[in-house]
């Protein structure tokens, strides 16, 4: 289970066969992993509300102070993707939306609750909502998480999960009677563009069940909904800006062109699509899904 770049590389499906056993990591009490995990969360928020305002020429302060807010509920919106009932990742996702659209509009000094950037489920599309000036919708195209959802319908060996895709609110696909391979290894499951692909269900083995990889993956949704809207859309917005049409572009389409950055530099540097467990994106994941 793993937190995939945008580019699609050395990725296979193989028959099914034993996944190999994880290691579970040291024993920790629960409260201080949970600390630790709001902690980064409410950091992250905080830098990145500061750091971009300050950019921006605005107050360092009240950016840190109100993305450190909308770290707190990102963190509150993991606790929840990661529970068992049905619709607990749609649930989170929306919550995380809003967590991560106080931290964009902290970045940019405008008011908290002026602008919310809502997925829509598991379709490729976001729904930024204008509140400043009523209730204004503009739709925008997540053009990574299109590419992924037409290659996931296209790939004959893998089958779109409709119940889990709404439930997970983000499109899940899994092997058909396989186990999926990164560089002839087999893995569980990988999210790439915020959209799930796993092992077929009864080819698990070492302790994996279904739920507990969904649920890991829905974890990285989240990050990489982050990283969409807090910085990779800023940028993009700033690049296209400088070019003919840019703007129109920009507010129709969602291009998330840090996550494109790192994955090629990933791939071209270690020939994998996947981070190692003690990556912290994928320590995170561990620890909320209880290993």
């Amino acid at each position: 289970m793993r937190l995939c770049g945008g580019l699609l590389v050395a990725l296979s499906v193989a028959g099914m066969a034993p996944a190999r056993g994880q290691t579970a990591p040291s024993e920790t009490p629960r409260w201080v992993g949970h600390f630790t995990v709001l902690a980064g969360n409410t950091a992250i928020g905080a830098l990145t509300g500061g750091l971009l305002q300050k950019l921006r020429g605005g107050s360092f302060k009240d950016g840190f102070a109100r993305g450190a807010l909308g770290g707190a509920v990102i963190y509150g919106a993991k606790r929840v993707v990661v529970q068992r009932f049905w619709g607990a990742g749609l649930l989170g996702r929306e919550l995380d939306a809003v967590g991560v659209s106080l931290v964009r509009n902290a970045s940019e000094a405008r008011p908290s609750f002026s602008r919310m950037f809502l997925p829509v489920g598991p379709l490729p599309f976001r729904a930024n909502l204008d509140l400043a000036h009523g209730v204004r919708v503009q739709p925008q195209l997540d053009l990574s998480a299109a590419g992924w959802l037409l290659y996931g319908l296209y790939e004959t060996r893998l089958t779109p999960d409709v119940g889990q895709s709404l439930s997970s609110g983000a499109m899940v696909f899994h092997a058909d009677r396989r186990l999926i391979l990164d560089q002839g290894r087999p893995i569980s499951g990988f999210t790439a563009s915020r959209s799930i692909f796993a092992s077929d269900p009864l080819a698990l083995t070492g302790g994996e069940t279904w739920g507990l990889v969904l649920a890991h993956e829905r974890v990285h949704v989240l990050q990489q909904d982050f990283v969409l809207t807090a910085w990779s859309q800023p940028l993009a917005e700033l690049a296209l800006g400088r070019l003919p049409g840019g703007r129109a572009v920009s507010r129709y389409v969602a291009v998330d062109a840090l996550d494109w950055v790192v994955g090629t530099v990933k791939v071209i540097v270690s020939g994998s699509v996947n981070y190692d467990r003690n990556f912290p994106t994928e320590l995170e994941a561990y620890f909320l899904t209880g290993k």
